[in-house]
């Protein structure tokens, strides 16, 4: 494990790839507008390794208090947002992903896919978000109507794969909607018949938390690994000095006698604590919390979170980390 925290969260973001062809498009176009992003807001400071990301803008010309008393609260996920009516037959899903935004302390994207285990050509995905289609590098190859409303379909070349089919349309004011196919979803018919099945059905987000800090909100999550909150009245998720809370299932975890060395515990101190039921390991370091504990499966889980949270009360959100 990586004695940088943020680093090691980032990684744990960038790590858990999706196995849809929604992701392998905007995967893509989230580069691109990434540096877009950071050439409009420099020339400030430039900071490698933000929570959930690979680049941070740090703005000087915001100025954000100092935290006040954390409270915590009853808290739920919120559910991924829409689904399809019919979902077709042999496909496998859905595995789930939020973007955090660049602007504000809130989610960006969010998107969903499902893969055909016995093609892996073969998959559809469906994207959420509050501003337009995104689709940069993707070629527009005709046009339809989805419930009433327009719709642009569009075609992206995937390196090493089959050609991805998205249709894009703007399903109620300020939510954006895109569907994706490839293999035998690979087509402009496809992809708008798939559009026309999409529902307000949601379904939970695997991994969950049931206390948070008062007002906390979710601004990024991938799959059922890593799960991001973050302070309304801090900075954006995606700058390094964001008040976050994130729980990561990390694929190897650390021994326990091996924590203090790769986290940095502050003095090397270490605290044996109870959650749910099992031994846990709470540790400061210099910017965070960080916690390592089990769930009642036996998968460890960590939590980072910020200095000014009690560490009774970092044990307690802990206490309410599950998965759905």
């Amino acid at each position: 494990m990586s004695t940088d925290l943020r680093t090691d969260v980032t990684r744990a973001y960038a790590d858990v790839t999706l196995a849809d062809p929604l992701e392998q498009i905007v995967r893509r176009g989230r580069r691109i507008r990434r540096a877009r992003r950071a050439r409009q807001a420099a020339p400030a400071l430039l900071v490698a390794a933000a929570v959930a990301v690979g680049v941070t803008v740090v703005r000087e010309d915001e100025s954000f208090g100092p935290p006040g008393p954390v409270e915590l609260v009853d808290y739920s996920v919120p559910a991924f947002p829409l689904s399809f009516e019919r979902l077709p037959a042999g496909l496998d899903g859905p595995h789930a992903s939020l973007d955090p935004s660049f602007d504000e302390v809130g989610p960006g994207t969010a998107h969903a896919g499902w893969s055909d285990p016995a093609d892996p050509d073969s998959g559809i995905g469906l994207s959420v978000r509050a501003d337009g289609p995104g689709m940069d590098g993707a070629d527009e190859v005709g046009d339809a109507e989805i419930a009433g409303e327009d719709a642009t379909v569009y075609r992206s070349e995937v390196s090493g794969g089959a050609d991805v089919f998205s249709v894009v349309w703007e399903r109620t004011d300020d939510q954006w909607v895109g569907v994706t196919g490839s293999g035998r979803f690979g087509s402009e018919a496809a992809v708008v018949d798939l559009a026309r099945g999409v529902v307000d059905r949601g379904f939970a987000v695997p991994l969950q938390v049931s206390l948070a800090p008062r007002g906390w909100v979710v601004v990024a999550y991938k799959m059922d690994r890593v799960l991001t909150l973050a302070d309304p009245a801090g900075r954006p998720a995606t700058e390094a000095s964001a008040r976050t809370l994130t729980v990561h299932l990390p694929p190897e975890p650390s021994a326990p006698a091996d924590l203090p060395r790769d986290v940095g515990a502050t003095d090397g101190r270490m605290d044996e604590v109870t959650v749910q039921g099992r031994p846990g390991y709470l540790l400061p370091t210099s910017e965070v919390w960080f916690l390592q504990a089990s769930l009642a499966d036996g998968t460890v889980f960590t939590l980072q979170a910020p200095l000014d949270l009690t560490p009774e009360q970092v044990v307690e959100v802990a206490d309410g980390v599950g998965r759905s």
